[in-house]
């Protein structure tokens, strides 16, 4: 039986800790920290993430802007246009305020991850493994390193309870990418053998790749922790965002492998039922709107759609026409919210984060 959205957002933050959760997140999640795959050419889009992740993980603006300066006047990116709109004039002051803004930009999207982080680790902590296996799955189609950045932070600080992150790699001095690592679990271990405490654990899933993949051999994908530097779409470690499979035999292969994992995560069947959320993302990669429109036949999987403007709604139903009127199928957007006057009013990830947690009322 269908539910009205008011029904959904009051009862979202318990189902992400009662039901077997999954998120999905595109490249609207990381923004404005990223640049949106539908403004930019592709090369230009790679060229920008590697140097906005350089900047993310040394915590170092300068970089950057270095590398901006450094292009000519035949680059012609949206970046570029912006860069040169602040800084005709060629002041210190002009350029200072662009480099501040890009970096605040990047910070403040980390800052946001950071939280999500927090959010689902809390969740976690609360959930009896008895009951439910405790961990989440994050798939994403983006390249950027902001989830590890958040998690990285967060074991820094020390103040979390013990939890497991797994980006599906194994190994040490080279952590190779083994999609059958999602599959592990780790507990803690009674000293006399008398208790098992499964340990909260969150997956990451990146179909598309990332900027720290690096193509060892046609059979090895190595997880670095720094941006690669020969990195290329469809090359090495990336899968071109247009909606086409990679050419690249070792990427096609993990692509698949992970959009058969996603399919998997989605069909199985769990005792309180399963939840994916869905955030920045449009389904305009035809081969994850075909894994989700199959995924939708288990009738205990709840897909909730969270759309950044009301408009994009109507996007998003035009990328998944195939799936046709489902019973298990949701999309929420800023019309279904009450906003204050210091929110903005756009669902973007800082709004996400006060939806799982129940802080942003239904209109």
């Amino acid at each position: 039986m269908a539910m009205s959205n008011k029904e959904i957002i009051k009862h979202l933050p318990d189902w992400i800790a009662e039901k077997k959760t999954s998120f999905f997140f595109g490249s609207g999640t990381s923004a404005p920290g990223m640049p949106l795959m539908n403004d930019y050419d592709p090369k230009d889009l790679l060229e920008e993430v590697v140097q906005r992740n350089k900047a993310l993980i040394a915590h170092d603006p300068a970089l950057f802007i270095e590398w901006v300066e450094s292009k000519d006047s035949r680059w012609n990116s949206p970046l570029k246009k912006e860069y040169n709109h602040f800084c005709g004039q060629s002041s210190i002051q002009a350029v200072q305020d662009f480099v501040e803004t890009k970096f605040h930009e990047i910070q403040s999207t980390a800052n946001e991850y950071k939280c999500f982080m927090n959010n689902i680790l809390s969740i976690l902590n609360n959930v009896n493994s008895r009951e439910l296996h405790k961990n989440i799955n994050i798939f994403s189609t983006n390249y950027d390193l902001f989830v590890e950045e958040a998690i990285d932070e967060i074991y820094r600080e020390g103040g979390s309870v013990p939890f497991v992150f797994n980006d599906g790699a194994r190994g040490y001095f080279k952590r190779l990418l083994d999609s059958s690592n999602f599959d592990t679990m780790t507990a803690y271990r009674g000293r006399f053998d008398n208790y098992i405490n499964e340990l909260p654990a969150i997956n990451l899933i990146k179909i598309h790749g990332s900027v720290n993949w690096n193509e060892l051999s046609a059979d090895a994908i190595q997880i670095q922790n720094n941006v690669v530097e020969d990195i290329d779409v469809s090359g090495k470690g990336m899968v071109a965002p247009n909606g086409q499979e990679p050419e690249n035999t070792t990427l096609k292969k993990h692509y698949y492998e992970m959009l058969r994992y996603f399919e998997y995560e989605m069909s199985a069947s769990w005792e309180n039922g399963s939840i994916l959320i869905v955030h920045g993302f449009s389904f305009g990669d035809g081969h994850i709107a075909k894994a989700l429109k199959r995924a939708l036949e288990n009738r205990a999987l709840m897909v909730v759609v969270v759309a950044y403007r009301d408009a994009d709604v109507e996007t998003i139903r035009k990328n998944l026409t195939n799936c046709g009127l489902r019973n298990n199928l949701y999309f929420l957007s800023p019309k279904d919210f009450i906003f204050s006057s210091e929110d903005f009013n756009r669902l973007n990830l800082s709004n996400l984060n006060k939806i799982i947690t129940g802080e942003l009322n239904c209109a």
